[in-house]
């Protein structure tokens, strides 16, 4: 029996109360019981994701509080500094020493969302073999794969999967009455990106580059008529999916207009940094989630929404000299935590605080070191923040360690962002374990993190839990025979950095003794076009490798250790790499 049809049979027992102890049992309930909420609530309930491009500094976002020393002697020019009117935010003295975090100063906005209980830090986020790519980086983390298992490449994205089991049959099965709105909904591109597509069909998304009326006029603007008959090629099937976009869009573009058209802001969105600066003035997130809020409020039924702020590349001019704070990285936080709080300010107005959940991600931190150009350089592992009336609020997680690093990285890492996501997708939009089967995600249900709140008590003493029910969800349970126990992730030896690479690559290579070996770059027809002697010692070894003169396109990097010694030839390991 569904836990709502066995409340319609309890509920009516509660009409006339009665007394205990003199106690009205009825307002006892009320003060006692805890509050969940409804499957067709749990339905109504939105994600929304908003992409850091570039690659964030989680460094200076959190500041480690505890390994303050060691932190600021890595980044003696544009290391955030304990005192001062541009001093860090201390988050909360109560927290365990190694939790202890100062927020960049231009993350003020994210502080009062922590004080009024509405976001939680993940620290120490990243996936094995992590990808120094931007590009490829990013599609790992719309993927949902990881550095080994992404492979060539990936033919559909986390949340395209899940949408697709979601809302089978789209497109042509939609709209209707219960979901009248696209699946999902993209800003700040003119391309869908891969997160919504799926292995077969169109995207589960549209993309919105402006408002949805321009996004109407637009459409209707656009003249012709696609054949009838397509031919059966290559080519027609290209013809017929780009016939089936425009189908899809002609069918949304309206109703989002009418949507838009229907609802409100209630607050107004900052719109530049504090102080005049020479870049990232201008906020480019505030008008991206107005109108999603906005669009919210019209009664838009879409499920998942991805915004993206880009410039977190912050190579050079991140800070300041004399004014750490300043620069290029605050302005963009401050533009992230204002548009987010007025955001958060904006659905409580509306009275949808209870429906939507926002989370960040960027496909990777950066290294421990500042550079000498006032920036930092491409790193591994960063954090992740959680916003909404329904989370758990907190830090989850320790600083990372910054005694653990490498070649100026950060070894190892705390949470793998399938977590975060799988988490999102079972206790937030309450999917199932069959469910995340479909996406993918099915061994993090055993992984899930302590994100959505079972007890939040409201300002009248009630307690409700935001964590959904699983049993609203009717997808059948995964195939019998199917491990949901994590897999060991097998040790690489060897990883290359960039990858995608153009002039040069990096190797890292792991090896347990010194010796001579050799790495060897093979085109896809296995022939050798390339080799590089080595001499490895004990432990970390990192080797530059020139590329010039090799075409663009796949290799496959193999290193053999004791090449040209008396010693049996070992492989410590192969990597495919992309040229460009």
């Amino acid at each position: 029996m569904k836990r709502r049809d066995f409340l319609k049979g309890v509920l009516p027992l509660t009409a006339a109360p009665f007394a205990l102890n003199g106690i009205p049992v009825r307002a006892m309930a009320q003060s006692l019981m805890t509050q969940s909420f409804t499957c067709d609530q749990v339905n109504d309930r939105a994600l929304v994701i908003i992409q850091l491009h570039g690659g964030n500094d989680g460094l200076n976002t959190l500041v480690p509080i505890d390994q303050y020393d060691v932190y600021i002697n890595h980044r003696p020019i544009i290391g955030i500094p304990l005192t001062g009117t541009r001093k860090l935010i201390e988050l909360d003295s109560s927290l365990a020493v190694q939790d202890q975090i100062g927020l960049h100063p231009d993350l003020m906005h994210f502080k009062m969302l922590y004080d009024e209980g509405k976001i939680n830090f993940i620290q120490d986020v990243a996936y094995t073999n992590i990808n120094g790519s931007h590009f490829r980086g990013t599609d790992i983390w719309l993927s949902g794969k990881t550095g080994e298992s992404i492979g060539e490449g990936a033919d559909s994205g986390w949340f395209g999967r899940y949408l697709n089991h979601k809302f089978q049959d789209y497109p042509a099965a939609y709209p209707t009455p219960a979901m009248p709105d696209p699946p999902g909904l993209e800003f700040g591109s003119h391309i869908v990106s891969l997160g919504f597509h799926r292995a077969v069909g169109i995207p589960m998304g549209l993309t919105l580059s402006n408002n949805p009326q321009s996004f109407f006029d637009q459409v209707a603007g656009v003249g012709g008529l696609l054949p009838e008959d397509i031919p059966n090629t290559e080519f027609g099937n290209e013809l017929r999916f780009i016939a089936e976009v425009q189908k899809s869009t002609d069918v949304y573009a309206e109703r989002l207009s009418q949507v838009y058209a229907a609802g409100m802001n209630t607050v107004e969105y900052p719109e530049h940094y504090h102080t005049q600066s020479a870049s990232h003035y201008d906020n480019g997130l505030s008008g991206q989630l107005k109108t999603v809020a906005r669009l919210l409020a019209g009664g838009c039924k879409t499920k998942i929404y991805l915004v993206r702020m880009g410039g977190f590349d912050t190579h050079a001019n991140q800070g300041i000299p004399d004014k750490p704070s300043f620069g290029g990285h605050g302005a963009l936080l401050y533009h992230l935590s204002s548009a987010v709080k007025a955001f958060q300010d904006d659905l409580k107005n509306l009275g949808l605080e209870d429906n939507v959940v926002t989370v960040t991600f960027s496909e990777f931190g950066r290294q421990v070191a500042e550079n000498g150009d006032w920036g930092t350089d491409h790193g591994t592992s960063g954090p992740m923040m959680v916003i909404g009336k329904g989370i758990k609020p907190g830090v989850t997680g320790t600083n990372p360690n910054l005694s653990n690093i490498r070649h100026n990285r950060l070894q190892g890492f705390q949470h793998d962002y399938r977590q975060v996501f799988a988490t999102l997708l079972q206790d937030w939009l309450g999917a199932n374990d069959g469910t995340l089967y479909e996406t993918e995600f099915l061994e993090f249900s055993q992984q899930k993190l302590d994100l959505i709140n079972n007890n939040y008590l409201d300002g009248m003493g009630n307690t409700v839990n935001y964590v959904a029910d699983m049993g609203c969800d009717p997808t059948e349970d995964p195939p019998d025979g199917v491990n949901i126990e994590p897999e060991l992730e097998e040790e690489v030896a060897i990883q290359l950095f960039p990858n995608p690479a153009s002039e040069y690559v990096q190797v890292s290579i792991e090896s347990d003794r010194l010796t001579p070996a050799s790495i060897s770059f093979y085109n896809m027809q296995g022939v050798l076009v390339k080799e590089k002697q080595l001499a490895l010692r004990a432990g970390n070894n990192l080797a530059k490798v020139d590329l010039n003169g090799l075409a663009s396109g796949m290799y496959i990097a193999r290193v053999i250790a004791n090449k040209g010694s008396h010693f049996s030839a070992r492989d410590l390991g192969t990597q495919k790499i992309v040229v460009q």
